[in-house]
């Protein structure tokens, strides 16, 4: 049966075990002995248990809702190897999948006990991460269940309304426009989610949503109250912004009460909630309510998995929830990956009532939109509407390709597209460009280009203009080329006369820097990720300017803002929800770096909108197109007894 050859137990030391595992935490190792000490683990079985909590916490660290027992069984786990290929930790082999499960269930790790852990399915959770698992999965199974009331003819009306045939832009009438049937699709629903890449028009779709819920609620004189949040103040702003250009272009189509009636100002998840200082509870809850009769979510993907049940918890049975993101992008930073757990790809199909329901108020064959779906399973996702073909990425542009190929973990054929041959006849000159050498070879020209006249703006609308143009993206903060070290040596190039105003981010302020707020602070209305200036105004004084989501600025002294950072480059974590015109990413030359994945460069690649530049060495560029993000998690929407404790 085992399987360990070393004779002293993992839990002898913190140093002893860290000689032993690769990458684990303190955390991990006082983690599964307070688990052996609390479970009154028998000495014959501690080492194997002990190992097994050891990656449980790991994989929470990692973002994980829970262990898969079946991923670890016969596996050597927290096994590495030197730069010379020597072995540097021994790791651990663990027993087979039937000796675990005993072992396990042994404990009696069950959903109806109080004790710490739960071991259900063949996944290993801590009870609080179960717990928000289940309590979600049931939320979203009721509002599932449950009937719009909306009278179909009353909806085949308004999808005529808001998708008259002229604006099919040259398509053949027998061909399905997917923004109509997303449409469509969420209005009858109590839950939703609209899944799409860049350019594939989201807010667009969302927005004749909301106009169609407006207008079916007109009928019976009701007015909905309706939420729009974000994860971000950043995402919340381009949320805002992106609902009130699409409801510009809508005033040939729609009724301007209708127009007016729709919601412009999105707010943070956070906000909505309502902080409260020094805990990690809301002010709403189960207890208190929100009062919106719709909430619309948008990058959704950042969303992790306990503000997901947080916000589930205090809306109304019959609050109708739309989601919206990117299934591709990077999930949450913390644990979960709510959006990826329900909304597959490729999509599984709908049911035979959908296909009818959704013929029926778009006017088009059933059988060609059943055909449509050539993944069909027996579990199909009603709730869930892909918007595939992006209007920004059209097929033809280098960056829309290279986005296709990595995402599809085509190793070759990406990389392929970066060594395409500098011909200007080409996409990928026109788009693409990989460089390498020293930065200030290739990256200086950049940041002379558009960082140098920052400073040199006659006002701040223009220099906001030039700093959204171009970023830096990196993998990392700290490293060779993670943020820190590629900012301060941006900051040195461009060699600014500074004036240091004892700020505690112990960094020199000066006219024309860029800032990214680091942490919240609710009294100044500034949140994690805001980007704002720091320019003189009128009288000389060094201001920090951020745009707000009324379209104009907010001036605050620096000496009032939370931690702050430099901005010429930011973590391809921090753009979600961002777009620029230019980006240039930076990767690690160290190919075994845990951050790389096609999510992570795919998340990059799609921050641009015109050009993109990639400093990579070929084996980090593959190692990262090859690996794949997997978070474990239970959470489904296909019907399973699954009990839930608060």
């Amino acid at each position: 049966m085992t399987v360990n050859t070393n004779e002293k137990s993992i839990l002898t030391s913190f140093s002893y075990a860290q000689q032993q595992l690769a990458d684990i935490e303190a955390i991990d190792y006082f983690f599964a002995k307070e688990m052996c000490q609390a479970l009154l683990i028998e000495a014959t079985n501690k080492d194997v248990l002990a190992h097994v909590f050891i990656a449980l916490s790991a994989n929470l660290r990692a973002g994980h809702t829970c262990l898969a027992i079946g991923e670890i069984a016969n596996k050597n786990w927290g096994c590495a190897y030197d730069e010379q290929g020597l072995c540097s930790h021994q790791g651990f082999t663990f027993p087979d999948h039937t000796r675990l499960t005993t072992l396990l269930n042994q404990l009696e790790l069950t959903q109806d006990n109080d004790k710490l852990l739960v071991f259900y399915q063949q996944n290993l959770y801590m009870r609080r991460y179960y717990n928000f698992e289940s309590e979600l999965e049931s939320f979203i199974k009721q509002k599932l269940a449950q009937d719009s009331g909306y009278a179909i003819n009353d909806v085949g009306q308004c999808i005529d309304t808001l998708f008259p045939l002229q604006l099919l832009n040259g398509a053949s009438e027998d061909a399905i426009d997917w923004q109509k049937l997303a449409v469509a699709n969420a209005i009858n629903k109590s839950f939703s989610v609209i899944a799409g890449g860049p350019g594939t028009g989201k807010t667009y779709t969302v927005t004749k949503l909301l106009a169609a819920l407006i207008m079916l609620a007109s009928k019976n004189d009701d007015a909905l109250e309706i939420a729009l949040v974000a994860p971000t103040g950043k995402a919340a702003q381009r949320l805002t912004e992106s609902i009130i250009n699409a409801i510009s272009g809508f005033s040939d189509v729609i009724e301007p009460q209708i127009l007016a009636a729709i919601p412009t100002g999105a707010q943070t998840i956070h906000r909505l909630l309502g902080v409260i200082p020094n805990s990690p509870n809301f002010r709403h809850n189960q207890q208190n309510l929100l009062s919106c009769d719709v909430l619309l979510i948008d990058e959704v993907s950042m969303v992790d998995l306990p503000m997901m049940t947080r916000l589930f918890r205090a809306l109304k049975p019959h609050t109708k929830v739309i989601l919206l993101g990117d299934a591709d992008q990077l999930p949450s930073v913390a644990v979960g990956s709510v959006l990826a757990d329900i909304a597959p790809r490729p999509h599984h199909g709908y049911s035979q009532s959908n296909y009818d329901y959704l013929a029926h108020v778009c006017q088009i064959d059933k059988n060609a939109l059943k055909n449509s779906f050539i993944h069909q399973t027996d579990t199909p996702n009603d709730h869930l509407s892909l918007l595939l073909k992006s209007r920004r990425f059209d097929g033809e542009g280098g960056i829309g390709k290279l986005a296709f190929n990595v995402i599809n973990g085509d190793v070759e054929k990406s990389w392929q597209l970066l060594c395409a041959t500098t011909d200007s006849t080409t996409f990928s000159t026109s788009q693409l460009s990989l460089v390498d050498g020293e930065l200030s070879t290739w990256l200086a020209p950049l940041v002379e280009q558009y960082y140098r006249n920052i400073s040199r703006c006659t006002n701040i609308e223009e220099a906001f203009k030039l700093l959204a143009r171009f970023r830096v993206l990196c993998v990392t903060r700290q490293g060779e080329f993670g943020v820190d070290a590629i900012n301060q040596w941006i900051t040195t190039l461009l060699s600014p006369s500074t004036a240091y105003l004892g700020h505690e981010s112990q960094q020199a302020n000066y006219h024309g820097m860029p800032i990214m707020i680091s942490e919240n602070d609710y009294q100044l209305g500034l949140f994690n990720g805001d980007i704002g200036l720091l320019w003189r105004n009128s009288e000389n004084q060094l201001m920090a300017v951020f745009e707000t989501t009324e379209q104009c600025y907010k001036s605050l002294l620096p000496s009032r803002l939370p931690k702050f950072d430099r901005v010429y480059a930011m973590t391809i974590h921090k753009t979600q929800g961002s777009e620029f015109e230019h980006v240039a990413m930076i990767l690690p030359k160290n190919s075994n770096n845990q951050l790389l994945s096609r999510e992570l460069l795919y998340t990059g690649i799609t921050r641009a909108k015109k050009l993109l530049t990639i400093a990579s060495a070929k084996r980090s560029w593959q190692q990262g197109v090859a690996k794949a993000v997997k978070r474990n998690s239970g959470l489904t929407l296909i019907s399973q007894s699954k009990n839930t404790h608060q």
